[in-house]
């Protein structure tokens, strides 16, 4: 498996190697909602070149709940992630999910934990302050993110995830068996980003490598440090 991370910016700025149908089908899309597309594709048309030799991107469908997915089943997994200036793609040879969160405050976060954590969840959250509270809320809003992105059921299926923080294990019936999702703080991977959650899916003990894509250049990096290990009951 592999993650690459990108500025919306460097991603769009190599934009131009994608044939002209993207920009076409993409030519209704707000500004904003342009670059963070065409960069997405953009990064995702390089990864395919370096890593399957494959020049142009291969057709897309979506799934039923919108998921994207290569038509053709001999090209890799993959999922992106945007948040803020931010693009992150995970491509691999089982199903995957990835998902970006900054720490930022919520309105009605109240609402939110009674709306998707469960019971013992809840339990444990009343015992945190306030701080420690956002910052939880946050890691396990990408954990939640990550898993219905892998299933591909969107948010419909969000509070039927049930997270044991103290255990670090996950019950959802929607992805596949031995599934499991590594989170880290973004800063681990990129300077001066410390404010961030990424959540990545995998088959338990897959090897992930990292990778920055900056200047038209695809570069390894460092593998971060993991902070939470969320495995599947099943």
């Amino acid at each position: 498996m592999k993650i690459i991370l990108s500025t919306i910016e460097d991603a769009y700025a190599h934009s131009n190697i994608l044939k002209k149908e993207w920009h076409e089908f993409a030519s209704s899309f707000s500004q904003n909602r342009q670059k963070s597309f065409l960069g997405g594709r953009a990064v995702l048309q390089e990864s395919l070149s370096i890593f399957c030799s494959q020049k142009y991107l291969p057709e897309i469908t979506t799934l039923s709940h919108g998921k994207p997915v290569f038509v053709e089943s001999r090209y890799p997994f993959f999922n992106i992630s945007h948040s803020s200036k931010l693009i992150c793609l995970a491509i691999g040879e089982s199903d995957l999910g990835i998902d970006v969160e900054y720490i930022k405050p919520r309105r009605n976060i109240e609402g939110l934990k009674k709306r998707i954590l469960s019971e013992g969840e809840y339990e444990y959250f009343e015992k945190l302050d306030e701080a420690k509270q956002l910052y939880l809320f946050t890691a396990l809003w990408t954990l939640r993110e990550c898993l219905i992105k892998t299933s591909g059921r969107g948010l419909v299926d969000i509070s039927s995830i049930d997270a044991d923080i103290e255990k670090k294990t996950f019950d959802y019936f929607s992805v596949p068996d031995r599934t499991e999702v590594n989170i880290i703080r973004l800063d681990s991977v990129l300077d001066n980003d410390g404010d961030a959650f990424l959540s990545y899916s995998s088959c338990s003990g897959e090897e992930c490598e990292f990778y920055i894509f900056r200047d038209s250049k695809l570069v390894k990096t460092k593998t971060p440090e993991i902070l939470y290990t969320f495995r599947s009951r099943s």
